[in-house]
């Protein structure tokens, strides 16, 4: 890339992402080792000309990565010279699972046959009584040896011959139902909350009890609403995040229905709307 055209990118960039840019090659050289604290904000103000804005978000970005942290009164003290390592998930449609499963890796390490009584009916959203296969699994990412996910899987025993496929075949769990049995998915209903992880999960995720946890279940359904899987996936804090984006409808779009409508009902509404 010629300095021309870097130079030309560069400038593109939000002022604070240069900042903090310059802040992370600072601390990844050692300018700032680990453990010390950071220039005060009127130093960086000064120094990188900029504003104080700027600065606090610039800062607000080392500490989402885990480089530093803030204590009131003290400072911004550098805690590691790399980001530590995170999957972060971009959804927006079922189809942006199959992403989360190729860039992943699952080992199924116990599984049964179970029978919902009132607590896992209660989770998995099932009647009591009901029979499950269950999959206790643990998730990674690539060959790293720190695991992002501790999970329960739950899929109709009819469907038990699709659990040699978990694992081998890059592919989503209700991909293989779909592919093996003829279902389709129609629907993922996701639920998202903050735990704190057992002393059980705490030693499969090597991290401490009652540590900080995220939890995210997601409930598979066919197009005539049977609940054909349930997957339970604990992740520990700064291993895992979840991103999605969420946009306002276009008004345009709204009215270009709303007239659409009147002029089915015959509305007086368009007498109104129309110049």
């Amino acid at each position: 890339m010629s300095d021309e055209l870097s130079m030309l990118l560069a400038a593109a960039q939000p002022r604070y992402l240069r900042l903090a840019q310059s802040l992370l090659a600072d601390i990844r050289t050692g300018a700032y080792p680990v453990g010390t604290l950071l220039p005060t904000e009127s130093e960086l103000c000064e120094k990188a000309e900029v504003s104080r804005h700027t600065v606090r978000e610039a800062i607000r970005m080392l500490f989402d990565m885990g480089l530093v942290s803030r204590q009131p009164g003290v400072g911004t003290r550098v805690k590691a010279s790399s980001p530590p390592s995170r999957y972060v998930q971009i959804s927006g449609s079922i189809a942006d699972l199959q992403n989360y499963v190729r860039d992943t890796r699952i080992e199924i390490r116990e599984k049964r046959q179970v029978v919902a009584d009132e607590a896992l009916a209660g989770v998995l959203e099932c009647r009591p009584g009901q029979q499950w296969l269950h999959m206790r699994a643990v998730r990674y990412v690539a060959e790293e040896e720190s695991a992002i996910a501790r999970v329960d899987i739950y899929i109709d025993p009819a469907h038990r011959d699709i659990v040699k496929n978990i694992g081998v075949l890059k592919v989503p769990i209700y991909t293989l139902i779909e592919q093996k049995y003829g279902e389709r998915i129609v629907e993922v209903r996701q639920e998202i909350s903050a735990v704190a992880i057992s002393a059980d999960d705490a030693k499969v995720l090597n991290v401490k009890s009652k540590s900080p946890g995220l939890m995210v279940t997601r409930r598979y359904f066919a197009a005539d609403g049977r609940l054909l899987e349930v997957a339970v996936n604990l992740h520990p804090a700064g291993r895992f995040s979840y991103s999605t984006t969420l946009r306002m409808e276009e008004w345009t779009g709204r009215a270009s229905q709303y007239y659409e409508f009147a002029k089915r009902v015959n509305s007086p509404w368009l007498d109104k709307a129309l110049p």
